[in-house]
Order: structure tokens, then sequence, then C-alpha cells
């Protein structure tokens, strides 16, 4: 098994990027949900309920984060002077993160059609989440709950016989994609590495609305859910991929051969 691709999400909720290769710290893959927008009340804007934050595609060059939305084009420099602090909630969690220019804000509200700022964090901002198992606790950026979900391509394709359809896997935005063949085989890992760097794999991700929203056209169904319920459901939550954490950051490649040990063994 070996490492098919890396995505990063610089805005949280927005598209990714494909990585060749990405460094990977305790916090999550450098530049991935460093920014992310919020209402007026701070609270996160999410595909959940706007559907067309998968049309906002995003790249990065030269320290540069460009955001295009149709015609619309916003660049946003990732090196980024601190500001003026902001009250921001991602779900049970309440903390700070820096407000971005308000001409930025004024695009994304112009955009959306609604009011909203663009708030970032640098590696001064804390967001602790706490763990189920060691390492007990971890950072995370603005992602929901972990700082990385890793997912099989096996899993994948069961999924898709199932339907009979071809859905793409950016519905289930993963992080880190693995090469299987046996589906769900990345539910039974426990530790990984990728070269020297290490990751613990924590719990089963729990998937919520936006994996029915298409990706490149924002349009929603019924499916995957529907058949994911008939046999990835348990005491009604469905899962698909898994939450995880980086315990010994390094820099990880596509291609990079997948160990399932425990560190220093």
């Amino acid at each position: 098994m070996k490492i098919k691709d890396i995505v990063i999400y610089p805005i949280k909720g927005l598209s990714g990027i494909s990585m060749t290769e990405c460094m990977a710290y305790e916090k999550g893959l450098e530049h991935d949900r460093r920014f992310m927008l919020v209402g007026p009340s701070g609270k996160f804007i999410s595909q959940r309920e706007n559907s067309q934050l998968a049309l906002f595609e995003t790249k990065i060059q030269d320290n540069k984060l460009t955001v295009t939305y149709g015609q619309n084009e916003i660049t946003i420099p990732l090196l980024k002077e601190q500001t003026e602090l902001k009250n921001v909630t991602v779900w049970e969690h309440e903390f700070q993160a820096f407000l971005s220019n308000p001409r930025i804000d004024h695009w994304f509200s112009e955009q959306l059609g609604k009011d909203c700022h663009l708030v970032y964090m640098d590696e001064g901002n804390f967001r602790q989440k706490a763990l189920m198992k060691s390492p007990t606790s971890t950072e995370v950026s603005f992602a929901d709950g972990y700082p990385y979900l890793i997912l099989g391509t096996g899993s994948m394709d069961y999924l898709n016989e199932k339907m009979n359809l071809s859905y793409n896997i950016d519905r289930f935005r993963a992080n880190i994609i693995i090469e299987t063949k046996e589906e769900h085989v990345e539910d039974t890992m426990d530790y990984l590495s990728f070269g020297k760097t290490n990751f613990r794999m924590i719990k089963p991700c729990a998937r919520c609305q936006v994996t029915t929203i298409d990706q490149k056209t924002g349009e929603r169904s019924k499916e995957p859910l529907k058949t994911l319920a008939t046999y990835r459901q348990k005491e009604n939550k469905i899962y698909f991929g898994m939450n995880a954490v980086c315990i010994t950051e390094g820099k990880i490649r596509v291609g990079d051969l997948l160990i399932t040990d425990t560190p220093g063994q």
C-alpha cells in the first residue's frame, strides 16, 4: 500500500488542491484549513448550508492563495501579518482567529450574497482536541474535529460497485488517500508511517450531508449516504474513512509506502 494522493483544503469548505508532497504537522497538513469563512457571529460557514462553496476553486503559487469563483478571482497572501482577533466557533470549540483585510471579506460576501469574514490562524493560534486514545490530545486547524482524514481507494471502489456508479473520491474530502485493494482496510489500522512521518488512527469518521454534494457542480442528491446506510451505519451514524493525528511530523509524498506498526518497532 502507498499514498495515491495528498489533498489540502486551504479554506475550510472550499475546493481542495492535490499535492505531490506536503509537510505534515500536528495541526494538519501545511496550509490545510488555515483559512475559514465565518458569519458575523463568528460561526463557521459550511457546505452543509452553502453547497456553492464547492464551486470556489483554489490554487497556491508564490506564497499566495488564489480563489476563483466563476469569472471572479481574488489573491490572498499566505504569509500574513497578525491583525485584529475575532472569536470564532467550529462546532463545540470556541477560540480566536485573525481577521483578513476587509477587501477580502467584501469579495467573499459578494460571491455568497451574505455578510461574512475570512479568518485565518497562524502557528500562534491554539485550538486543542481531546482524543480517546494516546496521544490524548492534539492541536487542530479549522478542520471539523481532527487534523487528518485518511481513506483507502478500495473503500471507494467498493461503494461505487454497490451503487453501480462512479462517484469521485473528492466527495469525502480526505487529506491522505491510500491505494488499497481491500475495502475499509483503513479501519483496522492503528499506527501507520510514511518514511519517518508517523500517524495514529483515532476513530472512524462519521459522515454528513456534504458527501451528497457533487464537488464539481454543487448539486445535491441522496447518494452516497443512501447506499452507505445499508452497510456502514452504526448507532444512527454512517462511517467512511478514519480520523487521524500526526505524532511525528515530517514530509509525505505521493508514492510513499505505508508501514503499519507501532513507532519504534
